[in-house]
């Protein structure tokens, strides 16, 4: 019986330093029991991201596929990648991360006997990058808060960090909306429930992710705002913004509660976690009413 081909599609913008590890950490998968296609997607990078992958990537994995996506935003860029797949499975990962060495194996045991519109949502685990300076906060928000895949399962959302589906799942749910800055790994999801797809959690299909600094924190940030008003808010009436104003408001009230009752933080972390979630509180409302303006997203 031959073996089932999995496509790896990665996007990249401007990673010139992380897309090799990550590239490297998927070619060291145990190929016993299925083969890969790895398709890297440069999405318009101005740095040497390109360069890198092609002199540092491609002279050692010959088989390596280098595609270029110009449409500003990693879901264009994926959707690109998804066009010249041609494996029975698709997974995604995004240039920062680090996957484990049993990732595809533990993805293909789990989706087995599943419907085509099943997505399994890998575990996302967080390091602390080397040369890189990340405030304790910073770390903290991201343990705390941060790629929750168990709870995007239950919720019916998957984040494309560690996103593993079968490729005839875009035949049925259509591809990414390639409009959105942010979000359209949780849009695709949400769409495929729809559908009558599910979400499940795999804990033994795990990626490692570099802890965000609070200026990365931020940035993100606007970028989710900006997929939640392309997505839900641009056409939405008055009273939709204002539940969405408020569910902002009961996010960091409830998330500042938790924080308050953690007992793994003493109170100088405690304090410093709190004030970073009042930042990204006033940076959600502030992104919101520079879009209300008429401005747009922000890619980064």
């Amino acid at each position: 019986m031959a073996k089932p081909l999995v496509s790896v599609i990665i996007p990249v913008y401007n990673d010139e330093k992380r897309i090799i590890d990550c590239v490297t950490s998927v070619y060291e998968q145990n190929q016993l029991n299925f083969s890969l296609e790895v398709i890297v997607v440069d999405n318009g990078s101005t740095d040497n991201t390109l360069e890198v992958i092609e002199r540092e990537l491609k002279t050692k994995y010959e088989d390596l596929v280098v595609e270029t996506c110009e449409v500003p935003g990693s879901y264009a860029a994926r959707n690109k990648g998804l066009s010249v797949c041609n494996g029975d499975f698709t997974a995604f990962t995004d240039s920062d991360c680090i996957v484990s060495n049993n990732w595809v194996e533990a993805n293909l045991t789990q989706i087995k006997g599943k419907e085509v519109t099943t997505i399994i949502a890998g575990e996302v685990n967080f390091f602390k990058e080397k040369g890189k300076f990340t405030e304790q906060s910073a770390i903290d928000f991201e343990s705390t808060f941060s790629m929750k895949q168990d709870e995007n399962a239950k919720n019916g959302k998957c984040i494309t960090a560690n996103f593993f589906c079968y490729k005839k799942f875009f035949d049925f749910v259509g591809e990414f909306n390639s409009t959105l800055k942010s979000g359209g790994d949780v849009e695709i999801s949400q769409r495929a429930v729809g559908k009558g797809g599910k979400v499940v959690f795999n804990p033994q299909a795990s990626v490692n992710h570099p802890s965000r600094n609070v200026h990365e924190l931020i940035v993100k940030r606007k970028r989710i705002i900006g997929g939640n008003w392309e997505t839900n808010l641009k056409r939405s009436t008055v009273l939709d913004r204002v539940a969405f104003l408020t569910r902002l408001l009961k996010m960091f009230l409830g998330r500042g509660k938790s924080v308050l009752f953690n007992s793994n933080l003493n109170l100088r972390r405690k304090v410093g976690l709190t004030y970073l979630l009042f930042q990204i509180w006033v940076t959600s409302n502030v992104e919101f009413f520079r879009l209300l303006f008429g401005k747009e997203a922000n890619r980064s």
